[in-house]
């Protein structure tokens, strides 16, 4: 079955424009940056761009276990962001609101990065533990 997934070297990179991204984000954020401002644009575009790149890049070993791995992790970020999103429009109104759907386009991405690699990890360390 043929995967769309980038060549394992894109994983490096995606993670230095992903930190470039949220480092210029915080900064933004911070400092109370303008709306569309440059800063802002490269905060959204690195951090999405970077982190689409970090994710969707095969792995050294790309096996079965690992697109279950992926998939999984994939199908828990979907559930939990949208649980989120679900729980804050019951709770929060008006524009502070739109603070929360101008973070939701982050959360999906970022609850997947952090399942899949606890995953990973927990893969790699049980391997380990088998040698």
């Amino acid at each position: 079955m043929k995967t769309m997934l980038f060549p394992h070297g894109f994983q490096k990179w995606g993670w230095c424009i992903f930190a470039v991204g949220v480092i210029s984000g915080i900064y933004a954020l911070v400092t109370d940056y303008g709306t569309g401002s440059l800063v802002n644009n490269i905060a959204i575009i690195g951090t999405v761009s970077g982190a689409i790149l970090a994710t969707c890049s095969k792995e050294k070993v790309e096996d079965e276990m690992v697109r279950q791995v992926r998939l999984n992790s994939l199908l828990v970020a979907l559930y939990v962001n949208y649980a989120v999103l679900i729980i804050c429009s019951l709770f929060i109104y008006d524009l502070d609101f739109l603070s929360v759907m101008v973070y939701n386009m982050f959360t999906i991405l970022l609850i997947f990065m952090v399942v899949f690699r606890y995953r990973m990890w927990c893969l790699n360390k049980e391997a380990k533990d088998e040698e």
